[in-house]
């Protein structure tokens, strides 16, 4: 099946049944086919929310000399399953490490390899229903599904799209259902302006389900690659909805697996633009990563254009209570400490909160009283930390 475009009607969306200003920033409208379109103003920031300092757990460990479960290598996923267990994926080792709610080590699995339940990339790792955790493998392009006590059930290779590139699996729908993101293939000599992306979701058996569309990407530069500190799309599965944004706008589109369009959530930002001093320094650090080196595609690199404006917003993340996480766009203060902003939308987009992290520290899970993620020393030693979320 061919993914077909979106077409969003705007003048559709503008004939409302019920418009209702929560605040002198926030309106919500709900159109004649019940699209929710919630828009924040400018000086909308909801109530500041809290991570109480310092974390309540702390898994890993920055120092000490030989192996062990809590010395970690590279975490690329960390989730708290239903039982209350925290699982890690260890991206350097390819396995799956489980811990207790106290931090102490319960059981490994998977490992690197290219067997069943083995791994050559370990990638994410999630909690489906009927308690079965699921694994991914992009190298491979294959899912792996355990039971919750580790031990492997089966496996399935990711399907791909015709016209479209290796996908990029970007989360599951509370049903079971994966949420997938592939790129679309450039043909041979054509020169695109910028990339294309396609969604569809898969079944547990590997088979595509539905295609949702065709979504813009990356702004391309001559060189084919994306500009530097351009704008790009993002995706993310939200309880039965897929999301969409491009951060060269601040508006996520919520759309139901028959490709309806159901949630609008805007917000008033003001772009930043990219100064000759960020230009400048960035030549000069991808100068000394890549001294030495030459040939075709390091030239290219080199060639390497740059965005005029910064993007409005990061990633985007969904807690357990269903609000919309949505990464702020780094200011110079936050970009410098190393620590990010969110907003927090609630499920009918009201910009309810806003949360800075601490420095260091990358966000993976949310859950209705917690924070989990990975914090990363100066070092860049990886450690799993877990705090208490004052709302």
């Amino acid at each position: 099946m061919t993914p077909r475009p979106i077409v969003l009607a705007a003048a559709t969306l503008l004939h409302a049944g019920c418009v209702s200003p929560d605040s002198s920033s926030l309106t919500i409208v709900r159109d004649s086919a019940r699209v929710v379109i919630a828009e924040s103003g400018l000086e909308a920031s909801g109530d500041e929310w809290r991570l109480q300092l310092p974390p309540v757990l702390l898994i890993g460990r920055s120092e000490g000399t030989g192996d062990g479960p809590d010395l970690f290598g590279r975490i690329n996923q960390v989730i708290r399953l239903s039982s209350g267990d925290i699982a890690v994926a260890e991206g350097l080792a390819a396995e799956d490490r489980v811990f207790d709610d106290g931090g102490g080590y319960l059981r490994t699995f998977g490992r690197r390899g290219e067997g069943p339940g083995e791994f050559a990339n370990l990638w994410t790792i999630s909690e489906l229903p009927g308690d079965t955790i699921v694994a991914v493998d992009p190298f491979r392009g294959r899912i792996t599904l355990f039971t919750s006590s580790g031990t492997f059930a089966r496996s399935f290779p990711m399907p791909w799209l015709p016209g479209a590139s290796a996908p990029n699996p970007v989360g599951w729908f509370e049903d079971g259902t994966l949420l997938v993101d592939a790129l679309a293939q450039s043909p041979s000599g054509d020169a695109r302006d910028q990339s294309t992306h396609f969604l569809y979701s898969v079944d547990r058996d590997g088979e595509v389900l539905e295609t949702l569309g065709e979504f813009a990407g990356e702004q391309l530069g001559r060189n084919g690659l994306g500009l530097a500190f351009g704008a790009r799309a993002h995706f993310a599965a939200g309880g039965n909805l897929a999301w969409y944004g491009h951060s060269s706008r601040y508006e996520l589109v919520g759309r139901d697996r028959s490709v309806t369009v159901s949630r609008f959530v805007r917000a008033d930002r003001i772009t930043r633009a990219v100064t000759q001093a960020e230009i400048d320094e960035s030549r000069a650090t991808a100068g000394e990563r890549l001294r030495g080196m030459s040939g075709p595609a390091i030239d290219r690199i080199r060639a390497t254009e740059f965005a005029s404006t910064h993007p409005l917003h990061g990633r985007f993340l969904f807690d357990e209570a269903g609000n919309l996480w949505v990464e702020r766009s780094w200011s110079d203060l936050i970009a410098d400490s190393g620590a990010r902003e969110w907003d927090i939308f609630d499920a009918e987009g009201k910009l309810t909160g806003f949360l800075a992290t601490p420095g260091g520290f990358r966000i993976t899970y949310i859950g209705t009283q917690s924070v989990l993620g990975v914090h990363a020393d100066s070092l860049g030693i990886e450690t799993v930390r877990i705090y208490r979320l004052d709302k």
